[in-house]
């Protein structure tokens, strides 16, 4: 899906805050992709990211009463160093933990809620209080 019809793109890069005790799993994976290397700092783009997420999901295998959570999100792409495109596309990539269905869908929610005023090229990154 594209931007909504009516959005801002802030110059700055944008918190988008999670409860620490509601989403602890998704926030464990989140600080693990970052010790192993993955950017803190994402660039939201919507346009692709239920083909990218289906891509970085298709070899890993479903588990009853979980969801495959991606780090960076699938909306978390575009320009910036670890998201672009090439010859060996880092950008199509992710980190990927199982975490249990009800938090992932929760936080994919909320995350969707907080986002969705922004246009692709906002700046963004967790923030868990």
């Amino acid at each position: 899906t594209g931007d909504p019809v009516k959005c801002t793109r802030p110059k700055s890069v944008q918190n988008i805050t999670f409860s620490k005790t509601k989403y602890k799993r998704i926030r464990a994976h989140f600080l693990r992709a970052l010790r192993k290397g993955w950017p803190r700092t994402l660039v939201l783009n919507r346009l692709g990211a239920d083909a990218r997420r289906a891509r970085l999901l298709a070899g890993i295998p479903t588990k009853r009463g979980y969801d495959r959570d991606e780090y960076p999100p699938a909306v978390g792409r575009g320009k910036g160093k670890g998201l672009e495109k090439g010859t060996r596309p880092v950008g199509w990539k992710a980190d990927v933990a199982y975490v249990p269905s009800s938090e992932n869908r929760s936080h994919g929610s909320t995350m969707g809620i907080k986002l969705r005023r922004f246009c692709s090229g906002t700046r963004f990154r967790y923030v868990f209080y």
